[in-house]
């Protein structure tokens, strides 16, 4: 779904929104007059899950972030909550495995890696729940 915003600006003689968001490519576009766009690309799948989930359950927030040009630092925001609230809990979770400080204690590495990784997985969905699908 794209969603542009209402206010246009003249670019090489053209109206063009302020602000286009791409919810498929996961792009927010911002149109100067004086400038070339910029395009801020998001890659991580908590933005990812929450554009598709707010196209369709919640469009006119959407919108509204658009039109009121909030939409990037939104987005920003909400990757950088994400992450900082998976790190904490993956952390936790870390702080009380035994097996997983058993492999740090001896060395390996490979196998507290792969403690960690299951940990984050399983952090994912309470913080998705509590705040991507919202």
């Amino acid at each position: 779904m794209i969603i542009r915003s209402k206010n246009k600006v003249q670019v090489n003689g053209k109206n063009k929104p302020v602000w286009v968001l791409d919810t498929d490519a996961l792009t927010v576009t911002h149109n100067t007059t004086d400038a070339e766009p910029s395009v801020t690309s998001f890659s991580s799948d908590h933005i990812k899950y929450h554009l598709h989930y707010s196209a369709e359950y919640r469009p006119t927030r959407l919108k509204k972030l658009v039109n009121d040009g909030t939409i990037l630092s939104y987005l920003t925001d909400l990757d950088r909550s994400v992450a900082k609230a998976i790190d904490r809990q993956v952390g936790m979770m870390l702080d009380n495995d035994e097996e997983y400080l058993r492999a740090v204690a001896v060395g390996d590495l490979a196998k507290a890696r792969g403690l960690e990784n299951m940990d984050r997985l399983i952090a994912r969905e309470p913080v998705y729940a509590a705040m991507v699908y919202v």
